[in-house]
């Protein structure tokens, strides 16, 4: 693989190593990831304007998406930071519930958000872009080798990663009215679809949807009830390995501002965020994270928005018959809401600006494909927006996607050698989980030119790796979103642990910078001897660590440690609405400590004693999920060969045998996770796996 290279060609012989097919979170993702590893990439996308868009709303985060974004920052990725320098606001779901499930979300300035992840693909090294919309794929014995572009040009490849999003044969819905397109304004790529059914790669209808957009000066603010972000940001990225320094205390020192302006208040100098490593004459948009909060607002739907929705339910697009997708379980429209619940008088929403420099605002909670003059009544109805002027209308779009059980766990196809697929091409939503598909098909994209074994993230590892298996072994029928609630050992992920975690494999694939990965190492080592150490430690007659878990949790109003975690299940705790503003710092590492605790402990930063009070606080919990891992790490262990005859395995149910023969397992943990497939059936596979093997 080559270093170091920007060059634009379309020779068959010059192929690139990893050509990315889109430019939204997941192609982002892929293309920086496989660059950074020193492939040599090129980028294509119908409209570079609109790399890194974000089609909805204007936030990232939220709970197990922030995990997962703090795990694409430990693993090398862009959105963590991206975010951070954007945000216009941060708060800290389920702050009242245990730290497990907390969840760092963000409100993002939609537009710097994307033009500085779009600066970030210009200036890094390895990776062309180029403006092209990819309308077919090249294929030759079985393996892609190229892309078709809609300019007549074809480009080539060693593999190519698909990260389409909404735009596979992409169709908008206001009412009746249809247009063509992935998003409002954009085009829609009708003719790439037709390459995958000519390899045999299965193709179904999903449906997403938008709220409408509208002024913020026209929002009567005295009826709608304010929604500041916390006094104290929690953080998407890692700034203590990252810099070797605490994040909280960026608000209080010297700071190096996007215009190279110092602040002289404290000799103490903080990293420049917005520095180019490779270029001295250009910096990166970006503000300093936290500082200067916009508030969003909450106000709810009335019983004359409910009347003017039943009565018209008739013209929504969706329930008249005229969209074939299956819509989002966990994202209803605003029609669902009300037919789906009807005992509720009134549903929440949530006014969010998109942007620091824009009067433009979002009102989360309101998607419908109602036409546009019910739409206008819908929003004259509610309290607050009674005059409220419509920028944007809200719409249904339907696209195409692949059935993700036609993917390996590396998310390569199991249909054409190097074809890979992230985002919603795989039946998800959300950007958090199109980055984190995108960051590792990119890396495996990588490692596939390599001629080295995929990277696979297990699901006792991270919800990146949860999400994957997934997807890869139950499928999906309708937009999958990520839940703390689908991993078993979510005690496990909490966010703060992400890039410990991560650590071996961050510095086997080359991921991270060296001084970061040794930052990490010591953090990781520090955590785990003041972890073992409080154990040992006597104060008052007591362990330290038992003292602390005492203190803890009688700071939780006497609450057991696992509240707030055993029952965080799919559709509760998962909405913005479940955080109050913070009055008070909810991480362990500020909560009031026992006396006696030793001077040293008390020296380390935050980030660390928050890890360690987490892993002691939890002791006991933590080592459960930890045993249950190992008691199944055996199946985990057990490969299944990729051309197994299912129909000679005896005694296996049809049922089972269907489903088996067309997810192929790598594994029997995996062959066991497979919706239908029992105990019984895991027994037979294991007996004719030894009977194979001559055992």
């Amino acid at each position: 693989m080559n270093t170091n290279r920007k060059e634009l060609r379309v020779s068959k012989n010059r192929p690139y190593d990893v050509i990315v097919c889109g430019a939204g979170h997941a192609g982002c993702e892929a293309s920086l990831a496989a660059a950074r590893m020193g492939g040599d990439v090129l980028m294509l996308s119908g409209n570079i304007d609109t790399i890194a868009q974000m089609s909805c709303n204007p936030a990232i985060g939220g709970q197990a998406k922030g995990h997962m974004v703090r795990e694409i920052d430990a693993l090398g990725g862009e959105m963590a930071i991206n975010t951070d320098v954007t945000a216009i606001q941060f708060r800290l779901l389920n702050a009242s519930k245990g730290p497990a499930v907390q969840a760092p979300r963000a409100q993002c300035d939609k537009k710097a958000y994307q033009f500085r992840m779009k600066h970030v693909l210009e200036l890094q090294l390895n990776l062309t872009l180029f403006q092209a919309l990819v309308t077919a794929l090249i294929f030759e014995d079985g393996k892609v080798i190229g892309v078709r572009t809609s300019l007549d040009i074809d480009f080539y490849g060693k593999t190519v990663v698909v990260t389409t999003g909404t735009f596979l044969r992409g169709l908008m819905h206001i009412g009746k009215n249809k247009n063509e397109g992935g998003r409002l304004g954009d085009f829609s790529a009708k003719s790439l679809s037709s390459s995958f059914v000519e390899v045999g790669i299965e193709l179904q209808r999903l449906k997403t949807g938008t709220p409408p957009r509208i002024l913020g000066s026209s929002i009567d603010y005295t009826k709608c009830r304010e929604q500041p972000g916390d006094a104290e940001p929690t953080l998407f990225a890692f700034y203590d390995t990252r810099y070797g320094i605490d994040p909280e205390k960026f608000h209080v020192e010297q700071f190096v501002d996007n215009s190279g302006n110092k602040s002289v208040n404290n000799p103490l100098r903080l990293p420049d965020l917005f520095h180019v490593e490779h270029s001295r004459d250009q910096r990166l948009l970006g503000w300093l994270p936290g500082q200067n909060q916009v508030s969003c607002w909450m106000t709810d739907t009335s019983e004359e928005t409910a009347g003017i929705v039943r009565e018209n339910l008739h013209l929504s697009a969706m329930y008249a018959g005229e969209i074939e997708g299956v819509g989002p379980r966990y994202c209803p429209s605003i029609e669902d809401k009300f037919i789906r619940f009807a005992d509720k008088s009134s549903h929440r929403l949530f006014l969010e600006p998109e942007g620091r420099n824009t009067d433009e605002w979002y009102i989360n909670g309101l998607s419908t494909s109602l036409p546009f003059e019910v739409q206008l009544q819908v929003l004259h109805s509610i309290s607050g927006l009674e005059h409220a002027t419509m920028l944007r209308p809200a719409y249904a779009v339907e696209y195409d996607f692949a059935p993700p059980t036609q993917l390996f766990p590396s998310l390569e196809s199991k249909k054409v050698s190097n074809l890979f697929f992230a985002g919603q091409i795989n039946g998800t939503s959300g950007y958090e989980e199109a980055a984190s598909q995108g960051l590792m098909a990119g890396i495996n994209a990588a490692l596939k030119v390599r001629s080295e074994a995929p990277f696979i993230l297990g699901r006792h590892e991270a919800y990146i790796g949860v999400l994957i298996d997934d997807l890869v072994t139950k499928g999906t029928t309708e937009p999958y979103r990520m839940f703390t609630s689908r991993a078993e050992y979510r005690l496990l992920f909490n966010h703060g642990s992400a890039e410990i975690r991560l650590l071996e494999h961050a510095e086997r694939y080359g991921l991270i910078k060296h001084e970061r990965l040794t930052r990490i190492s010591e953090k990781s080592q520090l955590v785990s001897k003041w972890t073992q150490a409080l154990e040992l430690e006597r104060v008052n007659g007591s362990s330290a660590a038992e003292l602390l878990r005492r203190v803890l949790n009688k700071e939780e109003g006497g609450r057991p440690a696992t509240n707030g975690i055993d029952e965080a299940g799919e559709g509760g705790g998962c909405s913005i609405e479940n955080s109050k503003p913070q009055t008070r710092n909810s991480k362990l590492s500020s909560q009031p400590l026992p006396e006696g605790l030793p001077a040293e402990f008390l020296a380390l930063s935050a980030p660390i004693r928050e890890e360690i009070l987490y892993r002691v606080r939890y002791k006991g919990y933590l080592e459960r999920e930890l045993r249950q891992i190992e008691k199944l790490r055996h199946l985990e262990n057990i490969r299944v060969p990729a051309d197994l005859d299912y129909a000679a395995v005896h005694g296996l149910r049809a049922e089972s045998r269907q489903k088996l023969s067309r997810v192929r397992p790598a594994t029997l943990a995996q062959a066991q996770r497979i919706s239908g497939v029992g105990p019984a059936d895991i027994s037979l596979l294991m007996v004719a796996l030894r009977s194979r093997s001559g055992e």
